[in-house]
Formats: structure tokens, C-alpha cells, sequence
């Protein structure tokens, strides 16, 4: 039996907010300096699974081992914290349904800090791209607020003169 539901709207700027917050603070826990990772295609078998609906159910089967899964205006939002990663599915009625995006916080051997990003998109090529350059515009700016907020990460406490 399948269920048919209205194409959901776009998400909100509050709820695209709350999930730019959350990688957010993810980056400025750990950056020292931050950088976003030079756009590459990716193919699928980086993601791990074959399809996106393998995918968002591999990691739904996960939900409170390690993952967290929430969803807002279709969107399905899942959180790996231990892998600060971030999975994003597409919800049907957007244009590039269906999609997910996965984004990594990556900490470098110099401490600088960037967000990978890999998509799965099985709708028309034109409309995974603006998905992915979305993304990769969001990546950006909570890069640049960690930047401006001058974020180092954490320092080690002063030591105690002898």
C-alpha cells in the first residue's frame, strides 16, 4: 500500500537556517581555519549506497544508533554527530526529487576545516546542478560567519608558571 501526499513546499529560511546552524556549529567546534572544499563530481559509490532511496532507507534503519533523522516540509534531514555529517533528501515536488546531498566537516592535518560535499541525484542533470550549487553556496557562507566570527577552535588553557 502506498501513500500519495501533496508535493511539500520549499523548506523555510527558519528551517534552512536551523539546519545551516547545526553544521554551523559543528565547523566552529572544530575549525582552527576554515575552507570549503573545491567542487568535484562524485560518483555514487562514494555515498555508500546505490540509489537515494537506498540510501535514506539505510540510513533511517540507523535512526538512534548514531544517526538522528528529523524532517521539516518533506525535507528529510538525517545527522551522523560522531561523522559530523549531514545527509539532505530532496522532497518530492522539488525539482531535483530525487536527491541527497551528504556534507562532511573534515578537519586537515593543518587544522583547517572544510565541508565536503556528495550528491546522489537521479532527476535531470540541470536540476541536480542547482541542487548541488545550492549547497555549495551554503557551505560557503557558514564558512565565511565561522571566518567572521574569528574562530579558532579550541585553545589549550594557560599553563601554571612554575
Amino acid at each position: 500500500m502506498s501513500l500519495h501526499l501533496p508535493p511539500a513546499p520549499r523548506p523555510t529560511i527558519r528551517q534552512r537556517t536551523l539546519a545551516l546552524s547545526a553544521l554551523g556549529l559543528a565547523l566552529a567546534a572544530t575549525s582552527a581555519t576554515a575552507q570549503t572544499a573545491p567542487p568535484a563530481a562524485a560518483p555514487p559509490a562514494d555515498l555508500g549506497y546505490r540509489t537515494v532511496a537506498d540510501a535514506l532507507a539505510g540510513l533511517r534503519s540507523r535512526d538512534g544508533n548514531g544517526t538522528i533523522v528529523t524532517e521539516s516540509d518533506g525535507w528529510v534531514v538525517i545527522n551522523e554527530p560522531l561523522a559530523t555529517a549531514q545527509w539532505s533528501f530532496t522532497p518530492k515536488g522539488h525539482e531535483a526529487y530525487p536527491a541527497v546531498v551528504r556534507r562532511v566537516v573534515v578537519r586537515g592535518p593543518d587544522r583547517s576545516v572544510r565541508v565536503d560535499v556528495v550528491s546522489l541525484c537521479e532527476a535531470p542533470a540541470e536540476a541536480c546542478t542547482r541542487l548541488r550549487q545550492e549547497f555549495e553556496a551554503m557551505n560557503e557562507r557558514i564558512v565565511q560567519s565561522v571566518k567572521a566570527r574569528g574562530r579558532t577552535g579550541s585553545t589549550p588553557p594557560p599553563t601554571a608558571p612554575n
